[in-house]
């Protein structure tokens, strides 16, 4: 899957998370960066399968811990049908044993909540200019 930039020329990024105070967080994040930009935001992994096959993101940050389908789930099924679509894993709780999951369902790298503002950008970057 090649990238298809933005409007304004940015990478285009699908956010996964349930929480609405940190979706705000989350997109003030990656738009304050002018390589990317947030085109759709999910508030469980089922939505965001949907939003991913519609929108056809660059990359999507995906929550672990969601409702309905958590982030694993998402991962997999997205990877399924969109197996180059890069994947940035994010959890405000640090349960080594899910971090391993989504990294086995194919999330290719894992942020912090707590490190998004210092790391995240430079995350999708490594994994967008690669």
């Amino acid at each position: 899957m090649g990238a298809v930039l933005g409007s304004n020329g940015a990478y285009r990024i699908v956010v996964a998370e349930d929480d609405e105070e940190y979706i705000a967080a989350l997109e003030a994040v990656i738009e304050s960066d002018p390589r990317f930009e947030v085109t759709a935001v999910a508030r469980n992994g089922a939505e965001c399968l949907d939003l991913v096959a519609a929108e056809e993101p660059d990359a999507v940050v995906m929550d672990i811990e969601m409702p309905d389908v958590d982030g694993i789930q998402a991962t997999r099924a997205i990877l399924a049908t969109a197996p180059g679509i890069p994947i940035v894993a994010i959890s405000g709780f640090d349960y080594e044993e899910r971090v391993l999951e989504i990294r086995m369902a194919g999330a290719r790298d894992y942020v912090r909540k707590s490190c998004v503002p210092d790391h995240l950008c430079e995350a999708l970057a490594a994994l967008l200019d690669a």
